[in-house]
């Protein structure tokens, strides 16, 4: 079953999310938008109440925030997902493909889908390599 169709990342999301390493340190510290997070979710195709729940963000603080700035755990976080949402979608040809992919548990992942591994960088990485290890034919 396919997840529903969702707006691609939206183009701030995108240029924040393809900024050198140095300049997206920057970014987090001096603060994201909570649109931004909300666009991610839908981006990918989950509700920002499942997004936030996945990446151990509390979705009712998201909503009640005065400053409508993301922490910079909560900002990490998102960017990372637009990361490798932007990657998978490069490695697996659109993102229709990507979002499914995503939102499938995946058996060289332990069976996890790779949206739950998200909330970790360590997680992050092993999605990382197997959609390397996609986009250069190796076993995955």
């Amino acid at each position: 079953m396919r997840v529903r169709r969702s707006a691609s990342i939206p183009a701030k999301a995108a240029a924040l999310a393809a900024l050198p390493p140095l300049a997206q340190i920057e970014t987090i510290r001096q603060g994201v938008a909570t649109q931004v997070f909300e666009q991610i979710a839908i981006a990918i195709g989950v509700g920002k109440e499942t997004l936030a729940a996945k990446l151990n963000i509390n979705a009712q603080t998201l909503r009640k925030r005065k400053s409508r700035l993301l922490s910079a755990d909560e900002a990490e976080k998102s960017l990372r997902v637009a990361r490798i949402f932007a990657f998978a979608t490069d490695v697996l040809g659109n993102e229709d493909d990507a979002r499914y992919w995503l939102n499938q548990p995946i058996p060289a992942l332990g069976g996890k889908r790779p949206l739950d591994l998200l909330d970790t960088d360590v997680g992050a990485h092993e999605v990382t390599n197997l959609l390397n290890c996609i986009k250069w034919g190796m076993y995955a």
